[in-house]
């Protein structure tokens, strides 16, 4: 019997030995990996004090191993410092009082080497099934091809409705190509797909999960929402395809845009690279560039950014920028709300200088552990005279920042680290007033059905909820 007990016991030393050795070589590797202080602490932690299980979870969602099939960046048009100056004087004169200063134009050129285009118009759709009818009507007008890259497409009457639409273009002989996310897109099973691979489109799935496979990125999804019909019609924005999206299943509020013009050939590039690195096919050639002329007078830009997509974290850092440069108003409508230290500050501070700061946030979450690291964060924000607005009954899924009413943002990008540093997203941003100033009659309307979050109903916050908010909150940099 002592022999027995003594086997246990030394097993169980063994053990701890084994998980204290791994922690040993691995802890030098987390830091070598330069996250964000808090989310190298908080992995060290997790495989600190919760021997094996810790270790588990950071080989599934703590390493980036991507190495993406690169292909040469394909420049769209030249872009010339007039084109630039240009831009400038047209933006600085709004009335809203933010000046866009040539070195933030500078930056939007530097981060994707293309810059602001002119020459594009854009169609707003806050109505599920208002986006979902132009998507098809878009399909069946397609002569060429239509390239799609979804995160989330539901295998419900509105995933198939879709489906049905391009299987139809397939079969008069359009070139349809569409990549779903592996995990975003998991319980859509590949027989669902079957008429339209049968029509002659192709469906692939991004970053495929095999355990097996060292690239396994559980933790790198494609977020993205990019449609792109015949080169010279492009749509972005929030909307994953489904019945929740189209408000046939549950009361989402959603957004998304249509767009023509010089910047649809920047979300088709985005398109050819995510193609290329899932099939090894190659589509940057004129038939899916053609000449475009000008359909508005907006000027547009997509920045697409993830874990291996380049150095600059675009997103991140551009709106960063925009939010310190703001003299009147930031508005931000985010269905996650889980902001870094960096953007934390420039909130507080722009608030604390007389700035018109607001948030549009959901009251109730799919995601209650995001949710909740979210409202750890409102104390601290309210009290630097940032307003929190909660819509309650529905689900806001948008992902929209105005700034003084001259510069907005609207696409696939939360307000959280997930975002800004984990999955690969795209946004498209506008310089000038007609967007802008659609998108906060929007946000106003919608401040309009939401409560606001006070300083005198925070502190009404039980000690329990704090304690699961702060609990959160420690998750934070890795959610």
């Amino acid at each position: 019997m002592n022999t027995f007990e003594l086997g246990w016991f030394d097993l169980g030393w063994l053990l701890l030995l084994l998980d204290l050795t791994i922690v040993a070589v691995l802890i030098p590797t987390i830091i070598l990996q330069r996250r964000e202080s808090g989310a190298t602490l908080a992995w060290i932690l997790a495989i600190v004090l919760v021997p094996f299980l810790g270790l588990l979870a950071f080989w599934v969602f703590g390493t980036t191993r991507l190495h993406l099939r690169r292909r040469k960046r394909r420049k769209v048009e030249k872009r010339l410092e007039p084109a630039l100056s240009m831009l400038l004087t047209r933006t600085v004169k709004q009335e809203s009082g933010m000046e866009l200063h040539l070195s933030f134009l500078h930056l939007a050129e530097k981060l994707d080497e293309i810059g602001p285009q002119f020459g594009n118009a854009v169609e707003l759709y806050r109505d599920g099934p208002v986006a979902f009818d132009a998507l098809e009507a878009a399909f069946e007008r397609a002569e060429h091809h239509v390239h799609l890259v979804y995160y989330i497409w539901e295998g419900d009457s509105t995933g198939g409705r879709l489906r049905d639409a391009l299987a139809r273009a397939a079969a008069r002989g359009v070139e349809v190509r569409l990549l779903i996310d592996d995990v975003g897109s998991r319980s859509t099973r590949r027989e669902f797909f079957t008429n339209l691979r049968d029509a002659g489109g192709r469906v692939e799935r991004f970053l495929p999960v095999n355990p097996l496979n060292r690239q396994l990125a559980l933790n790198n999804r494609n977020h993205r929402k990019i449609v792109v019909v015949d080169g010279r019609i492009g749509f972005t924005g929030g909307m994953n395809v489904g019945d929740s999206y189209a408000g046939l299943s549950s009361p989402w509020l959603d957004l998304h845009a249509r767009m023509q013009g010089p910047v649809v050939h920047s979300l088709q590039e985005v398109f050819c690279q995510d193609w290329y690195h899932a099939t090894g096919d190659d589509l940057v050639n004129p038939e899916y560039f053609p000449e475009v002329s000008e359909a508005g007078d907006v000027w547009a830009q997509i920045l697409a950014s993830g874990p291996a997509d380049e150095r600059w974290r675009a997103i991140h850092t551009f709106l960063f920028a925009a939010i310190t440069l703001a003299h009147k108003r930031i508005w931000i409508e985010t269905p996650y709300f889980v902001p870094d230290a960096p953007m934390t500050m420039a909130l507080q501070t722009a608030a604390l200088r007389g700035v018109d700061v607001r948030l549009l946030l959901p009251g109730k979450s799919d995601h209650p552990l995001v949710l909740n690291a979210g409202r750890s964060f409102l104390d601290e924000l309210i009290s630097a005279g940032v307003r929190v607005f909660e819509i309650h009954g529905a689900m806001p899924h948008a992902k929209t920042a105005t700034i003084d009413g001259v510069f907005s943002t609207l696409g696939s990008a939360n307000m959280d680290q997930r975002s800004f540093r984990l999955n690969f997203e795209a946004n498209a941003f506008f310089f000038g007033a007609e967007v802008a100033l659609e998108l906060e009659r929007d946000f106003l309307g919608l401040c309009d059905r939401a409560v606001e979050v006070t300083e005198k109903s925070r502190r009404e916050v039980s000690r329990g909820v704090r304690l699961i908010e702060g609990m959160a909150r420690v998750l934070a940099p890795i959610l």
